[in-house]
């Protein structure tokens, strides 16, 4: 949850807000949980059950703090945004947030930058989005327009309990990834990503190598998992490889967020460098950071 806070703040710094009583009104800086802020209102309005907290965020499953706060929003103007639950290339709109859905929106740029942030037909005109044929996704551009380069990440991850589930592990691992390439294409606007692949990791630890130590009393192990990033060689003077490696080391606690947040591993560290043991040129070699939480 911290990690989609963190990148719905940095992608709600990118849009542009037109009436004056939203450049006055800054939204908290954690951004409202479950729910989505008013400008013109300056406060949090929430997804029911939910209720503003002390703090006025939406956070308090009491359902007692008015109806449906969009009812009367016009669809493309002021209603929230929310992503599709039948594809993962379009964002929806519309006055009722459909059951289950707890992350929303006050813009489509803002959705479809966290929903699908390699979309290149989610930002299409419309209120309700583009026209989606789910067996068809839009995600990748037309064949030979650019050649690809793949880049391998790696993500050693140390400090996991004995028995972890790896293919939740996996699970979190690629959200991460996915948020992480997300806020780099924020920057890196030209960056495109055509496809993000799980392949087996040279040398890797899981199975070959169970390292096991002892920390307050529980057995902590380590495994190793890598993702094929395919990215578009707009650029043929751009090092992707360090590109990508220095962003995912820069931003590795967006990766122990969704496992510590979503499995609870809390002594989780991570070390990520390039497959092939290096970061690129100029992005320090064979030695790659660590980020841990230190232990109560």
């Amino acid at each position: 949850m911290t990690t989609m806070k963190t990148l719905f703040i940095l992608l709600l710094s990118t849009a542009l807000i037109s009436t004056t009583s939203a450049q006055q009104c800054e939204a908290p800086s954690s951004g409202c949980t479950y729910g989505m802020f008013n400008y013109e209102k300056c406060e949090c309005e929430c997804i029911k059950p939910f209720c503003p907290d002390s703090n006025g965020d939406c956070v308090v499953p009491l359902d007692n703090c008015g109806g449906n706060p969009w009812e009367d929003c016009t669809r493309g103007v002021n209603c929230p945004w929310w992503g599709s639950l039948s594809s993962g290339d379009m964002c929806n709109t519309g006055s009722r947030v459909p059951a289950g859905v707890w992350k929303i929106f006050n813009t489509r740029e803002i959705c479809c930058g966290v929903h699908a942030p390699f979309s290149s037909v989610c930002n299409d005109k419309g209120p309700n989005g583009p026209v989606f044929d789910p067996n068809k996704p839009s995600i990748t551009p037309p064949s030979g327009a650019f050649g690809t380069e793949d880049v391998t990440l790696k993500f050693d991850l140390n400090g996991l309990p004995d028995d972890f589930d790896m293919t939740k592990v996996k699970a979190n691992v690629l959200a991460g990834l996915k948020i992480i390439l997300a806020q780099l294409k924020v920057r890196e606007p030209d960056l495109q990503v055509s496809g993000i692949n799980e392949r087996s990791c040279n040398g890797r630890r899981l199975d070959q190598q169970r390292q096991l130590r002892m920390v307050e009393r529980e057995l902590l192990t380590d495994a190793s998992i890598c993702y094929t990033v395919e990215v578009e060689n707009r650029d043929s003077g751009q090092d992707y490889e360090a590109l990508l490696v220095t962003e995912a080391r820069a931003s590795s606690d967006v990766v122990l967020d969704e496992i510590r947040t979503k499995l609870n591993y809390m002594n989780v560290g991570v070390e990520i460098g390039s497959e092939n043991g290096n970061g690129g040129s100029g992005s320090g070699g064979s030695n790659p950071s660590t980020s841990t939480m230190s232990n109560a």
